[in-house]
């Protein structure tokens, strides 16, 4: 499969994610269907941005790498969305709860980092 051909998949379903999180938002009242719609909403949008933070990731690897480099470099770049989707969720949660601070936030940048090192340092051993 080309990288362009994967590319319009990851855009498609990307506004797919992009119009039912919208329609969690419009249509749905928070006050009325309770945790499970903090769930479908929590769910929509994290999808949502990992397609969002893929693309853009992609991007930045086409710039610097090249086509060929970032295809070979897919996974890493679907790892680093859901981590980036992830920490963007961690601050919608803190906001949420009314805990979020900036060093909170630095913190759980700092975790996400961690993440990332140690998944990168696992994949170079297993290669060696």
């Amino acid at each position: 499969m080309s990288l362009s051909f994967y590319l319009w998949g990851i855009r498609f379903f990307t506004l797919m994610t992009l119009i039912a999180w919208l329609g969690v938002v419009f249509f749905f009242d928070p006050h009325q269907t309770g945790f499970i719609g903090l769930v479908i909403f929590s769910l929509s949008l994290f999808v949502f941005l990992t397609g969002i933070f893929l693309l853009f990731v992609i991007w930045i690897y086409r710039k610097g790498l090249g086509d060929t480099a970032t295809a070979e470099n897919l996974a890493g770049a679907f790892r680093q969305s859901l981590l980036l989707s992830l920490f963007v969720m961690g601050i919608v949660f803190f906001q949420y709860n009314d805990i979020l601070l900036w060093w909170d936030a630095l913190l759980l940048f700092a975790g996400m980092l961690l993440v990332e090192f140690s998944f990168r340092r696992f994949i170079n051993n297993k290669d060696e």
